[in-house]
């Protein structure tokens, strides 16, 4: 960074010429990228601005329109400063007339009162100078071997948002195209400062006015842009430096060619999102969580939030199925008018949260499943609660992911609630429960160790004669045999599990092992047993 004046004056070169400020103290902060030496009176065609200029003023002029016309021409090139040694032109003291006009243009004018040397001044700070650009461009060349790295890493946003927030020790934040954020770090600093109300800010042009605490790049070419990096400077700073302007550029390219090398990645918008669901989901305490559901597009306030899964269980499922349903539910969302988050957690499941007026959960979610039941895929749509506060919104996701894992797979989808899974939401709630696993071998474990030596497929037949509620013609056709050979089957399940399926209780007892054994084989269902419903 270049030095100020200020830093400068405090240079032993120029202390040992006994300086003072006599007009212009509080400009002080005017950065020097330059000292000259002249004694011209007509120097400021000369000169191209943040010099500072040293003279012994023999030939300034006299009269004090001329001394005004000068400080003009020096504050017309934007010069740093301007520093005269008294004793050869001026004894005791500056011009009146030449520190007036100083202080009017808020020129900063010091006066040397001891010999000063010119010589060792200028190599001090052209020194300092050097060095600030040898640091630049070091700082420019450790950027670009870091920002390299990351771009054939294939690094995600967050990590190229970190990294630029890092080097710059300030707060950076990567907007989409409408101003919510896909990735941000706040460097330390006060997090609702940071992305509090950020679209409001965001789109405010004072935020990143010339001068002003911020700097913005584009992301991606002009026909093609897809978002916006922004940095925040400090309160303190008069403006963004060069360097973090290099660093943005740095950033938007490492986001650019990422976008551009891996085109089959997820949509930077259900990446973000997707950060943000899985959290809720494992039930972490995300803190901050309302600004950073505002940050995201979600508008909350004054409606309600409910979760949502939406679960491909089996063949159907897998990442490019996945994101064509995170897809289908954000372009949903976007035609509804409705905001909302949306993102794949795992290799079976998307989540959503959406926001929606009050009363209206139940119509919103069947909208929905209405979108993805056109795609003809095997899906189980699973419903949360709705809540009037943000911070139950993890609950709600919580809740909807226990519904999805629950439920069954109907053709046509439906959504399913918590209300509707009654007993298979109560056994997958203590599905890891010894007791409850205790209970399902001392039930089945002597039938299917039966069925794994001979091979017989007993339980097949049990499940079907439970899930027709003891109907032995319904159950016959289900496993397309005749009565006489049903009849014969049930006998000899009576005989291995020592039980009298005539007993209603009996077989009732045996539906549940066999609903708790489906449950326990978690969302896929691969027991090897058919699904009981």
């Amino acid at each position: 960074m270049l030095p100020t004046l200020a830093d400068v004056l405090l240079l032993p070169e120029l202390r040992r010429g006994d300086p003072v400020v006599v007009a212009g103290r509080d400009r002080l902060d005017r950065r020097v990228r330059w000292v000259h030496v002249s004694e011209l009176s007509d120097i400021a065609e000369l000169l191209g601005g943040d010099e500072l200029l040293l003279t012994t003023g023999i030939a300034l002029p006299a009269s004090a329109a001329a001394l005004r016309r000068y400080v003009d021409g020096l504050v017309g090139v934007g010069i740093a400063g301007l520093a005269i040694e008294l004793g050869r032109r001026y004894t005791d003291a500056l011009p009146p007339a030449l520190v007036a006009a100083a202080e009017a243009q808020r020129l900063p004018l010091v006066a040397f009162r001891r010999e000063t040397s010119f010589v060792a001044v200028t190599q001090a700070v052209h020194q300092i100078v050097v060095n600030s650009h040898l640091a630049e461009l070091e700082a420019s060349e450790e950027a670009h071997r870091a920002f390299t790295r990351l771009t054939l890493g294939r690094a995600r946003p967050q990590q190229v948002v970190d990294l630029v927030a890092e080097m710059a020790d300030r707060p950076v934040v990567f907007e989409n195209l409408v101003h919510h954020v896909i990735a941000y770090n706040t460097a330390g600093r006060d997090h609702d400062a940071v992305i509090g109300d950020w679209e409001r800010r965001s789109r405010s042009a004072r935020m990143l006015g010339p001068g002003g605490p911020g700097a913005a790049v584009d992301v991606g070419p002009a026909p093609g842009r897809f978002g916006r990096l922004v940095l925040l400077a400090d309160g303190t700073d008069e403006a963004v430096i060069p360097r973090h302007r290099m660093l943005l550029e740095r950033g938007a390219t490492a986001l650019a060619m990422g976008r551009l090398i891996d085109r089959d990645a997820q949509n930077l918008e259900l990446q973000a999102h997707r950060t943000l669901l899985t959290e809720l989901a494992a039930g972490v305490d995300v803190p901050h969580l309302a600004a950073r559901l505002t940050s995201l597009g979600l508008r909350w306030k004054g409606r309600h939030v409910t979760g949502l899964v939406v679960r491909m269980p089996g063949p159907d499922g897998g990442a490019g199925e996945l994101r064509a349903v995170a897809s289908d539910l954000l372009d949903e969302l976007r035609v509804r008018r409705t905001s909302g988050l949306v993102g794949p957690v795992d290799d079976e499941r998307v989540v959503a949260l959406v926001a929606h007026a009050p009363g209206s959960a139940d119509a919103v979610a069947d909208r929905i499943v209405e979108r993805l039941a056109r795609a003809g895929a095997r899906l189980v749509v699973g419903v949360g609660s709705a809540v009037d506060d943000v911070a139950g919104a993890g609950a709600s996701v919580r809740e909807a992911l226990v519904v999805a894992d629950s439920a069954a797979p109907v053709d046509p989808p439906r959504a399913v609630r918590l209300y509707d899974l009654r007993l298979r939401g109560l056994l997958h709630l203590l599905r890891t429960d010894p007791r409850l696993q205790q209970y399902v071998e001392r039930e089945l474990g002597t039938l299917l160790a039966h069925d794994a030596r001979t091979g017989e497929r007993l339980a097949d037949t049990l499940a079907a004669y439970c899930r027709s509620g003891g109907n032995k013609v319904r159950t016959a056709e289900l496993c397309h045999i005749s009565r006489p050979a049903l009849y014969a089957r049930l006998q000899r399940i009576g005989q291995i599990v020592d039980i009298d399926l005539a007993d209603p209780e009996n077989v009732l007892a045996l539906h549940v092992a066999l609903l708790a054994r489906e449950v326990m084989a978690g969302p896929t269902g691969q027991t090897g047993q058919p699904s009981i419903r």
